[in-house]
């Protein structure tokens, strides 16, 4: 069975390339490579996880014929800029974003007056248990569901960073160096303040995403830096375990952990049934309808328990949620959604929208964490957080102009 899946998806990918299908970031090329990735692995993993099982095989092929397909058809369904247009220059999916400098200033100045804010506060909460296991500390904190208002409203500069860090990689090398370092520096705080190796992960997919698009890489530049990001991260997670706590003795483990453990963690996820319908798909539907005190629905976690597979894990790849909640019809339905959704952006992308290339950027990082969980309905809030900053920082149409020469005109 793994054969030939491995055989189907390798011919998929082969044939999206000789035919010119869109491109390596494509959505259904993303998918299909994932995908393809994880099997060949599993291959050569010998005995270190326990054997993946036919639910497994089935849901990626549901997933990944579902989704190719109708992200292919939505990708051609709508019009390309080609035919909509009649400059080429204007259909460059390479060429610079413009920004509106009053709100570009606006969101700058939150994230340069915020982010120190931010970390200092994380730290003197930290601070209080001593040096000793500091980073294992930092890590638990930023986990901790219970935050006061200030951490809770001073959280959000993340997304700012990050949304100004694509928009400026889009701008690279023609913005401005100044305020694109400080923005990289205020990221890193960021992430160095909550130990989160994801926010590491968002800005090298962003930057090798867009940079391939500008094409100031090649295929192999993205490959070593993966390989350099798995060691990195491979020392971060030794740097924040707990003294008191067995660390994962080799790069193997680690790597079996967070890149294989979820394929075998979702073979132990059983559906679900409850009186809430879709209790963990439309997670985040429910939470905002409570919030607004519309209804009272119970909210599920977007954290799971763990399990063992030997190894402890608490993540099961993106089609968990679905799964639980409606079964197999739940994968094929939501690799449509996805499908239909991603299509869509990559078109309007490719098109040269200056939002959509921005947006586009940031479902990269989700496609490419499929395996992983799923990180796209399950995190809307997160989308909402992107796309605010995005329209008011691209957006053309609202702005403060001085002029100089009113003053003593004739």
């Amino acid at each position: 069975m793994a054969w030939v899946l491995i055989i189907l998806l390798a011919l998929m990918a082969v044939s999206f390339l000789l035919l010119k299908i869109g491109d390596l970031f494509s959505p259904w090329m993303i998918t299909t490579l994932v995908w393809l990735a994880i099997l060949i692995l599993f291959q050569f993993s010998g005995n270190l996880l326990y054997p993946l099982q036919s639910r497994f095989y089935t849901c990626v092929i549901i997933w990944v014929l579902l989704m190719s397909a109708t992200s292919i058809i939505t990708y051609y369904a709508f019009p390309s800029a080609k035919e909509l247009c009649q400059s080429e220059n204007d259909i460059d999916i390479a060429r610079d974003i413009h920004v509106n400098e009053l709100f570009y200033m606006m969101f700058f100045t939150i994230s340069m007056v915020c982010t120190p804010l931010y970390v200092y506060n994380i730290y003197k909460v930290i601070s209080m248990f001593g040096t000793q296991d500091i980073f294992f500390n930092l890590r638990i904190f930023a986990s901790a569901g219970e935050k006061d208002m200030l951490q809770t409203l001073l959280i959000y500069v993340n997304a700012i960073n990050q949304a100004l860090f694509i928009i400026e990689m889009w701008r690279y090398p023609n913005g401005n160096k100044w305020r694109f370092i400080a923005i990289i520096l205020a990221s890193f705080m960021c992430a160095v303040a909550i130990m989160e190796k994801g926010a590491l992960f968002f800005m090298l997919t962003v930057s090798l995403f867009i940079l391939y698009e500008k094409g100031h890489i090649k295929i192999r530049t993205i490959i070593l830096w993966g390989i350099i990001l798995l060691f990195t991260f491979h020392g971060i997670n030794q740097m924040r375990t707990s003294e008191n706590t067995v660390r994962e003795s080799t790069f193997l483990d680690f790597f079996n952990v967070y890149v294989m453990s979820p394929s075998v963690a979702f073979e132990r996820v059983q559906e679900k049934l409850t009186e809430q319908y879709g209790s963990r798909s439309f997670a985040f539907f429910y939470a905002v309808i409570t919030r607004l005190g519309l209804g009272q629905f119970v909210v599920e976690p977007k954290l799971q328990e763990f399990s063992q597979v030997p190894m402890f894990t608490n993540v099961y790849t993106v089609f968990q949620p679905f799964f639980e909640d409606f079964g197999y019809k739940g994968i094929a339905f939501f690799s449509t959604v996805y499908g239909v959704f991603t299509g869509w952006l990559y078109r309007q992308c490719r098109n040269g929208g200056a939002i959509s290339k921005c947006m586009y950027a940031y479902i990269v990082e989700i496609l490419v964490l499929q395996f992983y969980q799923e990180n796209l309905i399950l995190s809307l809030s997160m989308l909402v957080q992107y796309l605010f900053v995005f329209f008011f920082v691209l957006q053309r149409r609202i702005g403060v102009t001085f002029n100089t020469n009113y003053y003593g005109a004739k």
